[in-house]
């Protein structure tokens, strides 16, 4: 897509462990948050903020709300703002066909299970928006899940950084072959990596003669 992320623009709807690490870590990579929302409502911070600022004004006045230099904005303002990435952390059917016609973003990064109505997502493909869908953005804690499994039949243990390492390795292997497979047949993400899912599925029922 050739884009940097060093000065990238980040919109994160939600602010609990999923946009808040999601926010923290495009920031390392010099990316600027303009945008953030709560239970309590959606803020506009037209000049950034850091995560660690928001995090600390949250925590002061149990919002994000009111946080200095940022507007009082409504969900669908939010999630229409102009930015380069959007990331929907907070609730599901978020992303409905109206706000889909509306998106400004050039990548959706789903963080939260089921934010984008089904309605919408042949609409966010011809604006050539690039979907990372949630069954791939959010898989951490199922891939932490396995390598635990993994790790617990060994009888042996790996150290933070191994397992990050491991976690990493995977997430990007599937969204690489999913990005290969939905230019291959110039389909959207969500169909390549549920193509993908499926097939490795019955690759591993034909190999083994059962359900994995």
């Amino acid at each position: 897509m050739k884009l940097n992320l060093k000065g990238a623009t980040v919109v994160l709807q939600g602010f609990g462990n999923a946009s808040t690490f999601t926010g923290e870590y495009l920031e390392k990579l010099g990316a600027k948050i303009i945008g953030v929302s709560d239970s309590k409502g959606s803020i506009s911070i037209p000049n950034g903020a850091k995560v660690s600022k928001l995090i600390e004004h949250k925590q002061k006045t149990g919002s994000v709300v009111g946080f200095p230099g940022s507007k009082k904005i409504s969900t669908e303002d939010l999630l229409t703002t102009k930015c380069d990435v959007l990331v929907p952390g907070a609730l599901e059917n978020q992303i409905n066909a109206n706000i889909a016609k509306n998106l400004k973003c050039k990548i959706i990064a789903e963080a939260a299970n089921g934010p984008t109505l089904p309605e919408a997502d042949p609409i966010i493909f011809k604006k050539n928006i690039l979907v990372i869908p949630d069954i791939l953005a959010n898989s951490g804690g199922v891939c932490i899940s396995y390598l635990e499994w993994v790790q617990n039949n060994m009888g042996y243990y790996w150290t933070f950084d191994e397992v990050a390492s491991k976690m990493e390795s995977n997430i990007t292997r599937g969204f690489k072959d999913a990005y290969a497979l939905a230019k291959k047949h110039k389909i959207d993400m969500r169909r390549a990596t549920m193509a993908l899912a499926v097939g490795r599925v019955v690759e591993a029922f034909n190999q083994k003669g059962i359900w994995p």
